[in-house]
């Protein structure tokens, strides 16, 4: 044998070193001197014993290769190094590094891997050489590029290493480790002004990563931005599960401490904070962002192919290059059973996309179950901490996990023949039995567990299937649940069910649901939303397929936006893999009968769509048993690129034979899906070798919690849809991370999450791993506001906000009070130096951005001209009918308090002492977005506080709740909304309410007016304590005395056109800081499709003057990304007089209805709503006028019509990028 470069390194193996691989065992008697490296013997010595270690190391690869000859010739000595690093063996590790190199020098891990172990070892020059020659063969590669700047880092060569970071970043422009590290070499303090916006621009590539957002706190902190600070800290509290009681202490600690800028302590309580998180998931996840490439670390199993996705070959990756292994030996020890088993069930989930899950497993012989609770890293299994044992009467039947109290943990759920048990996880990594005071009760013998957010409002609801008929737990969003099935109308004949599945299988927003029994056959229930679920087996023909249905699936496996089913039996009893139509209808695939001649023999249990190959397209698992003594009860399909499918169970292992349940996972964390299957012989672990070679996007949702709760924490029962060059797919989220390959290519477009509240995010050019975080931001509000301020549209504030058509405020059972059907009636102040004429008109544009329908019936603009020695101001809170009218409040003096105060006592007048879009903002925040927790503004109005006429103005902005979030909280009696109400001190010195409901602002930057003439019970103590817990932030309070006698002469401006056209969707920002609300920049505007759009007619593009000058219910209907641009004439106008100035009020009438999937009515234009209508929605007996003038208004201007096709299209290879609408 030849010895290379390489190989004449000096080595020094430890004492009797066994190299060993599974089975295979060779050992080297030999003693040397451990604790002398290099110089113990001579070179000679050293290069003939790594040629006989070497030797070994040949003969034990051409084993494995022999077994699996898909498997990489290099890979199982890498991974036997990885082990050697476990045992802390690094000169070991190094030689089968070195060994790997001889066997394949031109591969570019075997480089990189090296590289890595030199530069763990501070070798930093042997390390340079490596990644030096890996660029020799790829100068292109990044990944080695990250070793050799870490590597100058570590050295201290800062010019190399920048130099290195900077060509990283010019080729990837989004690499977080790339810009982390120059970060920290050029900006490495917090008084850095730098750091602070390199920080920021890291965390937009990472959003997820809490590592940044812990800095990023510090920094606020350590520089007394309060505000800043305080947001960055709460951001963690809503993306993190649930903290550790420490940590929660330190976090209490931290705000508390923020609040009352006391800084110095609030930045030691964040770096405690810090400390206590560095143990968490989360943060480890944060830190492999910005650590760059390292080796594989925790338990690597000696026989995972978690590397072998970082070696991609070029060629087309085929079938051949695919196989499967049973590793549940090598990290699954003691749970295959062996010998026949009666009732075996498993259930696995993925906590990260790391490798870490949790494993389930029950065996049942007779009466006796054994089960087993295990947690993993990459490559072996252990037992999970269960407080009290796991232990528990009756037979399994099936299993799952699901976080069902959205604290970020996934809990263990068992369907056993007793009933319904849970461990919760307890976030510490130990379980511990949930008592039956959840209310899960009446659910023996349950079939299979269903958990996804049926209801749409934030939390996961569980359905089971139970053979005497299925089960509804509704999820009460307090840690309790109850039975809804008859109300929800899921207690149909074919209701009984022994498989159940979900998807949103008609692509209208919410999920639906299928259950298949041997006796009851097949059932589809569409949700109708509103708690409602509607049989629809027979419109859509399936009744017609006589199958005795024992397992059933949802998937698109032809990648048209779809969700298609496949349903099979008992043996004789026909598969059917149904596409569906898109029309209400599902089609037989002719694959059918090839799938059915494989399955004829099988008494089918379990179905599970995966794509083992990474190519696009989801192939099929079949889990099943057969009587015959040579049968093959598991089976498995691959999708031939949605052409047909093809039996290639032959891929699989031949110890995988018959299986009662399947599992899906990536358990080595290598990029593909593995298989895990409970049988008659208990479980095993399939993993899959090879289907990482082609490329794919990892997807793990994060919803966030404290302070939203609109999605659930995991993204459960989202879509996805992904478009990579010419490939399209959708998948629902039913599980932490969501695995889609994508073939050959190299680059992928765009990712758009569907979150199960309907809240579309896009995602352009992710990368391969994405932990994407819901976007907090209202889908539903109102129309928008923009003048034209002499140089350029700037936006002024919302409009129509007193409308809230079909919002849900209160259910009560089969009741629901609803928002009231008035007209919203509104005069809204426009500054005069926002508004501004050019050639003699004025100009105002109305946007509609958001995900709602506006019916806009009247316009109108007055000038109001006052001398300038006084303010005018209206008030723009929001209260029930009737309306405040066009009334005009002048202020000549104004009194700042002499005090503001929160309970606490923090110190807020600097807050509101000026409007200047700085917000008092001390309050903790609730559950819910729009909720906060019980606060007050304690107001010392001083001595001027006397006389009549006492005004109190407050403006601010408020974060308001939606309807699925109040459809949540009407669920429990722990949440319950709180107006403000305005109380002063009594004669026995204690608060007493005086103004029970003073009302809010009405969306952004708006005025409360509140009179307190009269109102103080006391004659020196003129305090005020405001008291609620909706999310109000007040940024400028002051009040006025006495009657202002100042002439105020206002004129209704002619309006002269009217124009409603496309336009699209305004940037947005926070103004004024964290806590302001968001703005609209004009300027900078995106088109395409946002929204799921109310479907139904909407007003055609032109002139629409009519429409809008009377109340009269002939309105224009305006859709999400349309623009109503109105003139008005200003020469008509008079002149202001000398010492006088000019401000407007913007008058507005009509209706907005929102999308959200709990507004009635919610996915369609229709029912019009028109003025003097009880209630809306409204009764059968109840219609929009029908006259001559009615019909011809409706026929001459409704004629656009608006579908979701655009939406559910958007991503679609060969769609337009520009919206369908603009060409209305």
């Amino acid at each position: 044998m030849i010895i290379s470069d390489h190989l004449r390194r000096k080595f020094n193996p430890s004492t009797d070193e066994a190299i060993r691989r599974e089975n295979y065992l060779i050992t080297i008697p030999m003693k040397v001197n451990t604790s002398t490296r290099y110089h113990t013997c001579s070179s000679l010595f050293w290069g003939i014993l790594l040629q006989s270690i070497f030797f070994m190391f040949f003969a034990t690869v051409s084993k494995a290769q022999s077994a699996n000859t898909a498997f990489d010739k290099t890979t199982s000595i890498r991974m036997l190094a990885y082990q050697y690093l476990q045992e802390n063996k690094p000169y070991e590790a190094e030689a089968a590094f070195l060994k790997a190199i001889q066997i394949d020098p031109k591969k570019i891990s075997n480089y990189r891997d090296l590289s890595l172990l030199y530069l763990r070892e501070k070798r930093y020059n042997e390390a340079e050489k490596e990644a030096n020659t890996a660029l020799k063969f790829q100068n292109g590669n990044l990944e080695i590029r990250s070793i050799l700047a870490k590597i100058y880092v570590q050295k201290g060569d800062k010019p190399a290493a920048a130099k290195e970071l900077k060509t990283i970043i010019s080729k990837s422009p989004k690499n977080v480790y790339a810009y982390y590290t120059l970060m920290n070499l050029t900006s490495p303090g917090t008084g850095d002004k730098n750091r602070k916006a390199s920080l920021l621009k890291i965390l937009s590539f990472a959003p997820a990563n809490i590592v940044l957002r812990l800095e990023l706190a510090e920094l606020f902190a350590e520089n007394g931005n309060s505000d800043s600070a305080l947001s960055y800290l709460q951001s963690i509290k809503k993306i993190s599960p649930g903290f550790s009681s420490s940590a929660a202490i330190a976090f209490r600690k931290s705000i508390n401490a923020i609040q009352a800028n006391r800084f110095s302590s609030a930045l030691s309580s964040i770096r405690q904070f810090h400390n206590l998180m560095k143990t968490t998931v989360i943060y480890a996840d944060g830190l492999a962002d910005i650590e760059g490439p390292k080796l594989p670390e925790g338990n690597v199993d000696f026989t995972t192919s978690q590397i072998a996705h970082k070696n991609k070959i070029t060629r087309k990756i085929t079938l051949h290059d695919i196989s499967f292994a049973d590793i549940t030996k090598n990290v699954v020890p003691g749970i295959s059973e062996g010998g026949k088993i009666d009732h075996s069930v498993i259930a696995v989930t993925d906590y990260n996309n790391m490798g870490q899950m949790y494993l389930y497993t029950g065996n049942s012989t007779g009466n006796a179950t054994e089960c087993h609770l295990l947690t993993s890293e990459i490559g072996a299994f252990r037992e999970a901490n269960v407080l009290g044992g796991l232990s528990h009467d009756g037979i399994d039947n099936n299993a799952t996990f699901a976080d069902y109290n959205n604290d970020g943990y996934q809990d263990l759920f068992i369907a056993n023949t007793k009933g319904i048990l849970v461990y919760k996880n307890n976030g510490d990594g130990t379980f511990s039995k949930q008592k039956d005071g959840i209310g899960i009760k009446n659910a023996v013998n349950g079939q299979k567990l269903l958990f996804a957010d049926f209801d749409q409002d934030g939390d996961l609801d569980l359905y089971v299937a139970q053979k005497a008929g299925n089960k509804f737990f509704r999820n009460n969003g307090d840690g309790t649940f109850t039975e809804q099935s008859a109300g929800m109308g899921l207690t149909s004949t074919r209701n009984g069910g022994e498989d159940i599945d979900y998807a949103d299988w008609d692509s209208d927003g919410d999920l639906d649901i299928v259950t298949v029994s041997e006796k009851n056959g097949i059932a589809l229930l569409d949700n109708n939303r509103h708690s409602k679920f509607q049989d629809i087996t027979s419109s859509t023909g399936l009744n017609r397929l006589k199958i005795a249905g024992t397992a059933v699936a949802f998937a698109d496996y032809n990648n048209d936006g779809m969700q298609d089913l496949f349903i099979a039996g008992k043996r004789n009893s026909p598969s059917c893999l149904l596409k569906n139509a898109g029309n209400n209808h599902f089609v037989v695939d002719p694959s059918s009968k090839l799938i059915s001649t494989y399955l004829g023999s099988l008494d089918v249990h379990a179905v599970a769509f995966l794509d083992f190959d990474n190519d696009g397209y989801l192939d099929l698992l079949v889990a099943g048993t057969t009587d015959k003594s040579n049968g093959k009860g598991v089976q498995l399909f691959h999708n031939e690129g949605a052409k047909r499918f093809t039996n290639v169970s032959y891929l699989l292992p031949p110890t995988v034979q018959q299986a009662y349940q399947i599992g899906i996972a990536d358990f080595n964390a290598d990029g593909d899906d593995d298989i895990f299957l409970s049988g008659p012989n208990g479980a095993q672990l399939i993993r899959n070798d090879g289907g990482s070679l082609n490329n794919y996007l990892q997807v793990q949702l994060i919803g966030l919690s404290y302070g939203n709760s609109k999605n659930n924490r995991l993204g459960i029962g989202a879509q996805v849809a992904l478009k990579a060059g010419d490939l399209y797919q959708t998948r629902t989220v039913k599980r932490s991370v969501l695995n889609l390959g994508v073939g050959s290519r190299s680059k992928l477009d765009a990712v758009r999450v569907v979150w199960p509240n309907g809240m579309p995010q896009t995602i352009a050019d992710p990368s391969s791993s994405e932990r994407i975080i819901e976007q907090e931001m209202l889908k539903g509000s109102c129309p928008f506001l923009f003048t034209w301020n002499g140089e350029r549209y700037e936006f002024i504030k919302d409009m129509l906000w007193r409308s809230a058509l079909g919002m849900p405020l209160a259910i009560n059972g089969k009741d629901t009070t609803y928002s009231f059907s008035d007209a919203s009636k509104e005069y809204l102040l426009i500054p005069g130096e926002k508004l501004k004429a050019k050639n003699g008109r004025y100009r105002i544009k109305i946007t509609e951005e958001l995900w709602e329908a506006v019916y806009f019936d009247k316009a109108g603009l007055v000038a109001v001209d006052h001398p300038d020695s006084v303010d005018t101001y209206v008030d723009e809170r929001f209260v029930p009918p009737p309306f405040p009218g066009r009334k005009v409040y002048q202020a000549a003096r104004k009194y700042l308090p002499v005090s503001a105060k929160d309970e606490k006592g923090n110190d807020l007048l600097p807050k509101v002492s000026r409007y200047d879009f700085q917000y008092a903002s001390s309050f903790s925040l609730g559950k819910f977005q729009g909720l906060a927790e019980d606060h007050d503004l304690i107001l010392d109005l001083g001595n001027n506080a006397k006389g009549d006429s006492l005004r109190l103005f407050l403006r601010g902005w408020i974060f308001p709740t939606d309807a699925s979030i109040n459809t949540a909280m009407t669920q429990s009696d722990k949440y319950k909304i709180h107006p403000p109400c305005l109380q002063v001190i009594d004669g026995k010195g204690e608060w007493r309410t005086v103004i029970s409901n003073l009302g809010f602002p009405m969306g952004r930057d708006k005025m409360v007016i509140a009179d307190l003439s009269g109102k103080f019970l006391t004659k020196n103590d003129h305090r005020v304590r405001i008291r609620t817990n909706m999310q109000i932030y007040w940024d400028h309070i002051f009040f006025t005395t006495g009657r202002v006698e100042s002439p105020v002469r206002m004129t209704d401006l002619v309006m002269t056109r009217a124009t409603l056209g496309f336009r699209g969707y305004s940037s947005s920002y926070r103004k004024g800081g964290p806590y302001g609300p968001e703005w609209f920049d004009y300027d900078h505007v995106t088109g395409g499709q946002k929204w799921r759009d109310l479907t139904g007619n909407y007003t055609r593009y032109g002139d629409v003057l009519p429409l809008l000058q009377q109340g009269d219910d002939k309105y224009i209907i305006a859709d999400g990304g349309d623009e109503i641009s109105i003139d008005f004439d200003e020469q008509r106008l008079p002149k202001v007089p000398k010492g006088w100035k000019r401000d407007f009020l913007i008058y507005s009438e009509g209706w907005v209805k929102d999308g959200d999937l709990n507004t009635a009515n919610g996915q369609t234009v229709a029912p019009l709503p028109f003025h003097g209508m009880p209630s809306y929605p409204y009764s059968k007996n109840i219609a929009y006028p029908a006259d001559k003038e009615h019909q011809e208004y409706q026929q001459k201007y409704n004629t656009r019509k608006v579908t979701t096709f655009d939406f559910k299209n958007a991503l679609k290879p060969g769609m337009s990028k520009k919206s369908a609408k603009s060409t209305r």
